[in-house]
Parts: structure tokens; sequence; C-alpha cells
């Protein structure tokens, strides 16, 4: 044969098949474009000088390998589809003589028109659209200066590797099938799967059992820590339940309204029923994957959202005052280092120096002293120490503040006997009268409602106390009841400092004082704890922007994916009605009854994913709350705004999507 025959007719066929091959180059383009993006700005040596840059990057890698993973699972699962459809005419080529071999050759030559035409479009277009990227991201994180644009071959080089990597296996995959094959199959190979399919029981109950795990998990977790170790398994679970009932379940309800004879032998039931057991043998699994799919575009552009929205609402519950500094004692046997008084007033010069130099007001200034432990409880006993494995007892924070302190915060003069307490919980109420350190009892003469530096939240890490103790010498006796054997001789020297203030003035001249009052801090006293919320603040924005974006991102890819597989699945399904249409027809059936009777089994399989994605979504509500709070998102009104709107947007797409693609199914329906 002459050399361009292989090549003229695999672009012919590229050519015939434009309806099925299109939405194929097209996804792989855009999966080109977003890997190679998400890699450029990754490797971008711009992005790690910035605040919160260095944290952005990791989260790009990680999406990096993450949309390397799902191009390679979208594009063999596309991939299938193409295959599924031209058996019938590769089968023809074998009957008109045509070996194995050179039909393999056909396909090699279609693969490489679709991969240089992907690659070439992907990695152009990866490289008009950084640009853009990098000024989204750049209004993300709230950055002004421009990160350089760059054009890295080592990125180019490693996305074109991979996609041909990815195109060769599909190749070898399709060739594998090829090979096993005979012509007469491959004639028929788009008619597979048409007897009845069995009722799978096991299945069935292990989807059941795996999806009810999953939702357990969900719904009855409290700790955030409990959640985030607990997200994956229930993840797994609900996957593997998701798969088994959409593939097993599915067919197993259907099965049980067949022989509900009285349901059963009605002419529009009748035709439904039978019918979709049918589709749901076929598409059980594309339509688990569409499911998934939609679970993670809802949960990842919530979240992201949600996290990037609430920055503002995070920061003032984690720093009441924007100007922070937690003193220490620091002496030593050489005598260096300074005491926590010592260091009081070096932060005092500081602070009178940066005032004197900008234009700002030192506001709401608050100071006391404290003592934190972690300890364990077990009803009203507190214990810590070796014995304090705690087990099933639950773990604590305790902090011990000095009468005097609180007194001076409070602009009260209330008093305490040695034996007395007051307590304050972060979430929720002590609500015992007593508590129990060692061989101590401690009455608790009030519990407060709140506190001029904290607030309580609904939703904490683990429970946290603050007791306010006559003084010193009550607070070193309880610690050594905590502690037995411990020298108390030097506990009141001990004790930290926390000093919180606001700088009020011009943004700008807020930042310049804070950053400068920030590094004198950690130059004069290099044993404190200094934090600057204006600082803090950019590095929020560089890593709740990079949540966002990576968030859009994954979420526009996991979207696209799923509307692919939709597309597929409706041209599959139009294939396989268009006989079906016929035959009902000529049983009687009009073409109108017809129609209705296709468009209602349509629509059924097809928002079958949508509604369980949004059940799936609702029942992980509360575990994804929990996890919320290990970031310091408390504003659940805002979380569950945002998922609502996820959903209504997102079911918006998918039902402008599921009209658009039935309008290719109807026309190959009732093509002549």
């Amino acid at each position: 044969m002459n050399s361009t025959f292989y090549p003229k007719l695999a672009a012919s066929n590229l050519r015939k098949n434009a309806r099925t091959y299109l939405p194929y180059i097209l996804s792989s383009i855009f999966t080109i474009v977003t890997f190679y993006s998400m890699f450029s700005l990754a490797q971008n040596p711009g992005l790690g000088e910035l605040p919160g840059g260095a944290s952005v990057q990791v989260l790009f890698r990680l999406g990096v390998i993450v949309i390397g993973i799902f191009a390679t699972a979208l594009l063999f699962y596309t991939n299938s589809f193409l295959i599924k459809r031209r058996k019938k005419e590769l089968g023809l080529y074998s009957i008109l003589g045509m070996e194995k071999k050179h039909i393999a050759k056909v396909l090699f030559f279609e693969v490489i028109f679709t991969a240089v035409i992907s690659l070439t479009i992907g990695v152009l277009g990866g490289m008009l659209i950084e640009k853009l990227l990098f000024l989204s991201l750049l209004a993300l994180l709230k950055i002004e200066t421009p990160i350089a644009f760059t054009i890295s071959p080592d990125v180019i080089v490693i996305t074109i590797v991979l996609f041909i990597v990815i195109f060769f296996l599909t190749l070898l995959s399709n060739l594998w099938q090829i090979k096993l094959a005979n012509p007469i199959t491959l004639l028929r190979g788009g008619e597979h799967g048409e007897r009845e399919p069995k009722t799978k029981w096991v299945l069935t109950i292990i989807g059941f059992i795996a999806l009810g795990l999953g939702y357990g998990i969900a719904i009855r977790v409290e700790s955030p820590m409990d959640a985030l170790a607990l997200f994956f398994v229930a993840v797994l679970a609900v996957i593997i339940g998701t798969y088994c009932l959409f593939t097993a379940g599915s067919i197993a309800v259907l099965k049980l309204l067949k022989k509900n004879k009285a349901f059963y032998y009605r002419p529009n039931n009748f035709i439904s029923v039978s019918g979709m057991i049918y589709r749901m043998k076929q598409n059980a699994v594309g339509l688990a994957n569409i499911c998934i799919l939609s679970t993670m575009v809802l949960v990842t552009v919530s979240t992201t959202v949600s996290l990037y929205i609430g920055q503002e609402d995070m920061l003032e519950a984690n720093y009441p005052r924007n100007f922070i500094v937690s003193l220490s004692d620091s002496t030593n046997d050489e005598g260096t280092g300074y005491t926590v008084k010592e260091g009081q007033e070096k932060l005092s010069r500081v602070i009178s120096q940066i005032q004197s130099k900008y234009d700002i007001t030192i506001d709401d200034r608050l100071e006391y002293r404290l003592l934190t432990i972690r300890a364990g409880r077990r009803g009203t006993e507190f214990f810590t120490g070796d014995d304090s494995a705690y087990g099933n007892d639950t773990y604590t924070e305790i902090t011990f503040i000095p009468l005097s302190d609180y007194n001076k915060m409070e602009g009260t003069s209330l008093s305490l006997a040695d034996n007395e307490v007051m307590i304050f919980k972060y979430s929720g109420t002590y609500g015992e009268t007593a508590l129990q350190v060692g061989s101590l009892s401690y009455h608790i003469t009030k519990e407060l409602e709140s506190l001029p530096f904290i607030e309580k939240t609904d939703y904490p890490y683990y429970d946290q106390y603050i007791l306010i103790v006559k003084d010193e010498a009550a607070l070193a006796n309880m610690v050594q009841a905590f502690y037995p054997g411990t020298d108390i001789s030097g506990m009141t020297n001990e004790l930290s400092s926390y000093v919180g203030f606001n700088i009020v003035g011009e943004d700008q001249t807020v930042l310049d004082a804070s950053n400068e009052m920030y590094e004198a801090v950690r130059s004069q006293l290099p044993y404190s704890s200094c934090s600057s919320l204006a600082a803090i603040r950019e590095d929020w924005y560089g890593t709740y922007g990079g949540f966002l974006f990576l968030g859009v991102f994954l979420g526009t890819l996991f979207m696209m994916a799923a509307i692919l597989i939709i597309y597929y699945k409706q041209i599959s399904e139009g294939y396989d009605d268009h006989d079906r249409f016929e035959i009902m027809q000529k049983v009687g059936l009009s073409k109108k009854e017809v129609k209705k009777t296709i468009h209602k089994q349509v629509l059924m399989v097809f928002f079958l994913p949508l509604i369980v994605a949004i059940v799936h979504v609702a029942v992980a509500f509360n575990v994804i709350k929990r996890i919320l709070l290990i970031f310091g998102l408390t504003n659940l009104w805002l979380f569950a705004a945002c998922t609502a709107a996820s959903i209504l947007l997102f079911a918006v797409v998918y039902f402008i999507v599921y009209n658009l693609t039935a309008k290719a199914y109807y026309k190959i329906v009732e093509q002549e």
C-alpha cells in the first residue's frame, strides 16, 4: 500500500468521527493547559519570595500531582468510549481484508494526530493564559507586586513527555483489545451487555454497609481532630458504597419492582422498568463516576471559597488585637537573658520608639500573666503526670491566671480563698461546683461567661479551661498538685506575660510600623513570641488565596470531566436507543409515546448522580465543618451559604449541559 494511505485514512476517520473525537481532543487540550499552567505556577521562582508564597507553591505542587493522575484516568476513561464506538468500524475493516497490523497502523496515526493537535494547542494555550492566571492569583493573594512572566523549558518538556506517555498507553490499550477480538466480535462490539443483568445481592449489601459506614462517620464525628483522622476513611467508604449501589443496588431495586406484578404489568411501568434495567447495567460505572466527580466539585469549591471569604472572621477570632507579645522568663545560671518584668520594660521602650516615629496610636492594651499546662479530665478530677495516659478520658488544656491580673483587666475588686477558683470554658459550660487536683479540692465560686481576651466557640479542637486563682502562691500549690515533687520556689517568676494591643492608623502606616516593631521585638527580646496581624494577614491571604485558586482549578477540572462523561453517555445512549426507538414504534407505540418514555428514562438516569451527590454533600456537611475548624473557620452560616450556592450553581450548569447534550442524543435516536 502507498505509504500515505494509513495517515490519510486516520485523518479521514478523525473527520468522520468528529462527534466523538472532538470532545476527546478538547478535553485533552484542557487537561494539558491546566497541567502546564499549574506546573508553571508551581515552578515560578518569584512565587516563593512573596508573603505566603512558599505554602502556595507546596499546594500547587500537590495540585500538579493530582491533575497528572486525574488527566491519566480521564483520558483512559474517555478513550474507552471512543474505542467502543469504533469497534464496528474496525471490524468492518477486518471483514474487508485489512489485517490487525494494518488496523494498528491506522490507530497509531490517529493517536499521533490527536497528540500533536492536543499538545500543540494545549502548550501554546497554557503559555497564553499563564499571564492571566498570574494576575488572578496576585488578586487573590492581595499582592500588587507582579510575578515575572517566565517560560520554563523544563515545564514544557515534562508536560509533553507526560501526555505522550498517556496517549501511548491509551494506544496500547486499544491495540490489546483489537488483538484479542475477532472481526465478528468487533462488529458486535457496541451491542455487548444486552442480556438482562443478574441481581448481585452481595455487592448490594456491601454497598449499603460501606455507605452506612461513611455516612455514620460523617454524622457522628464531633472532634475536629477525629474528623480529620476519619475523613478519608469516610470518603473511601462512600466511594465504594456509591459504585456498589450504582452497579448492583440499582439493579436489585429495579428487579424488585419487576417482581411486583401489580406495579410492573402496566404499559408505562413495564417499558420504564425494563429499559432502566438495561440502562443501569450499561451506565452504572459512568453514572457513579459522574456522582463522585460532582461531589468533588461541590466539596472542593464550597470549602475553598468559605476559607477565602472567611479569612477576616478567622483573623479576628485568632487575633483579637493586632499585635501580640508573649514574654517568658529567660534568665539562666550564667545571668544572661531577662525576667518577665525586664522584658515588659524593654517592650514598653520599643513601643514608645515606634510610636514616636510613626503616626500611630496604641489602643486597647491588655496585659496579664498566665501559666498553661496540659491535663486530663475524668468527671470533676483533673490530672497529669506519668499516669495520664488519657485513654477515654477527656484531654484538656488549663491556663492559670492570678486574680489580681483578672481584676485589673475587668476593673473589679473580687476576692478568693485559697481553695476557691473561678472557671471559664472555651466551649459550653463546665457545669460543676467543684474540681479535684490530686489531693486538693477547690470550690468554684463563679463560672465566667466571657473574658476580655477570648470569645467562646461552639466548635473547639479540645476542652480548654481558664482558672482564676487567688494569687501566685495558690497557683503554685495547684501546679504542685498536678506535678508532685516539683520545686515551686521560682513559680512566681516563671509566669508568662501576655501583652496585646491595637496599632491604629492608616493601613500602610500600620503595616510599616507593625513590621518594624516586629523586627525590634524579635531583636531585643529574642526569647519572646510575637505576632503581627498586619504581617500575618499577608501570609493568610497568600495561603487561602492559593487554596481558592487550587480549589477553583481542580473544581473546574472535575466539572469538565463530569461534563465530558455526560456527553459521551448521551452519545452512547443515542446509538443504543436508536434501534429500540424503531422496535417500540413497530410494536404499536406512537413516536410521541416512545420519545416520552425514553426522555423519562434518560432524565432519571442522568439526574440521579446529581441528586446522590447533593445527598453526599449534605451528609458530609458535619465532618467538613469540623475539619474547617482546624483552619479557624467557625462561621457555620458562611460555610452553609457557600455550600448552598455551590450546589445551586453546579445544578444550573449540570442542567444546561444536559440540555445541550440531549440535542445530540435525540438527533442520533431519531435519524433514519
